[in-house]
């Protein structure tokens, strides 16, 4: 990214342009982010298994909801819940 720049030896980054993943401020990135990350309840499930419904009919998605559909942070079995997104998707 344009504009970050790591400093060997320490945590000091310049972030100007580079915005947290969690919480999208600028001031910092997700793995300083403080705020609590998004639970992964039955209405973030559901969000996303639209996200992907949309994305299969061809509907266009903006960044922000691309990058967060595409949001594998914590998921160890990526695809399998992909799969299961879609199949869900198809059933509704």
């Amino acid at each position: 990214v344009a504009g970050a720049r790591d400093t060997v030896g320490s945590s000091m980054v310049q972030k100007s342009g580079i915005q947290c993943y969690n919480c999208k401020e600028y001031v910092h990135v997700a793995r300083e982010c403080h705020k609590p990350k998004r639970a992964k309840d039955a209405a973030y499930h559901r969000e996303k298994m639209l996200l992907c419904k949309q994305e299969e009919a061809g509907i266009q998605l903006i960044a922000e909801q691309a990058d967060w559909r595409d949001d594998t942070d914590d998921e160890s079995d990526d695809q399998e819940l992909e799969a299961h997104y879609k199949y869900m998707a198809k059933l509704q």
